[in-house]
């Protein structure tokens, strides 16, 4: 089996960008609110929300987008993603307890999903997926997981 090859792509960074231009705006909106109740001072952490907000908006999404991509080869689930800290994520699908796809409203409207995994250690999840990708590595991950094979033993012997 060739390996499934899975990455974000720009309708996941358009989604993430979005999604923190939100949450700057409620933060920024909460900053002026304070401000007009107890001290027009606060308006400076106002403009510093705001501030970030844009930086972060424009910054963070393409290199999160960029640093999300993976590969499955019928024995494991190999992903390496993160920004300012990487983290790299082997899962055997024999580990694997359920894999589940989802998708937001935004994602939706814009053909992405998340994908979650989850297994004995714990849970990972692969977001801003597009969904053709999504769609294949889920079916691949529940079709080699349900298969019953073990997987290879660490034992050459067996044993």
């Amino acid at each position: 089996m060739p390996p499934l090859a899975f990455a974000a792509n720009k309708n996941g960074e358009t989604v993430f960008a979005l999604w923190i231009a939100a949450g700057g705006i409620l933060a920024t909106g909460l900053a002026g609110c304070l401000a007009g109740l107890f001290t027009p001072w606060l308006l400076f952490l106002a403009g510093l929300a705001g501030a970030a907000t844009v930086a972060g908006a424009l910054w963070y999404p393409p290199r999160y987008a960029a640093s999300l991509h993976g590969t499955f080869d019928g024995v494991a689930v190999r992903a390496e993603k993160g920004v300012l800290w990487k983290r790299e994520v082997y899962i055997p699908a024999s580990a694997l307890r359920t894999v589940e796809s989802g998708s937001t409203p935004l994602q939706r409207r814009l053909h992405c999903r998340t994908v979650v995994l989850r297994f004995a250690g714990g849970t990972v999840l692969l977001p801003l997926l597009p969904e053709d990708e999504a769609e294949q590595l889920s079916q691949a991950l529940e079709a080699a997981s349900s298969s019953g094979e073990p997987g290879p033993s660490a034992d050459p012997a067996g044993r």
